[in-house]
């Protein structure tokens, strides 16, 4: 599997505007966004049979947040892209997780500064050692319960917490 840098900066996406509709503008990570505009951001929460949530650390080599531990995957939405055809290809690599957009289920829309994003639950059925992390974007992972993730969460000052339990009761 290739293992991109962490945070490659030189993507091309899309320039949306604060209806998420394409402006038919594009933009390249790393440069600052024009008032007005966003870019779109894809992120899914990953639950098993057993109801546990997938964490991982984040690399260390990320810009945002290195080391911390989260319970979501997910990345930029590229030029051409959608936000499902985005968290499919993010979890194919980072994870080395196959997925269907069938099996996405669609949390939520998110509106920040310059950025959108939108939230997905995944159920799957596998293992740990199913998985292949990419080490410029994960350090490592592990299943935890509900109760762990909304610690975790807490801890790091991020406040997920809704979206962990609409993820949870949407599969469960």
């Amino acid at each position: 599997m290739k293992d991109l840098q962490a945070d490659n900066i030189g993507e091309l996406w899309d320039i949306y505007d604060v209806n998420k509709q394409r402006t038919g503008r594009t933009h390249l990570r790393g440069q600052k966004l024009a008032n007005g505009d966003y870019h779109l951001v894809a992120n899914a929460i990953i639950l098993n049979d057993e109801k546990q949530i997938l964490i991982q650390q984040r690399s260390f080599k990320k810009l945002s947040r290195p080391g911390q531990w989260t319970a979501e995957s997910g990345g930029s939405v590229l030029q051409n892209e959608t936000s499902q055809h985005a968290i499919v290809r993010e979890l194919r690599e980072e994870l080395n997780l196959v997925v269907d957009i069938a099996q996405l289920g669609m949390l939520t829309t998110r509106y920040y500064f310059d950025w959108i994003e939108d939230w997905y639950a995944v159920h799957v059925n596998i293992k740990l050692d199913d998985l292949t992390i990419q080490q410029s974007e994960v350090e490592r992972i592990r299943w935890a319960t509900l109760e762990e993730v909304l610690t975790i969460a807490s801890s790091n000052g991020i406040d997920e917490a809704v979206l962990y339990k609409q993820a949870y009761d949407l599969l469960f």
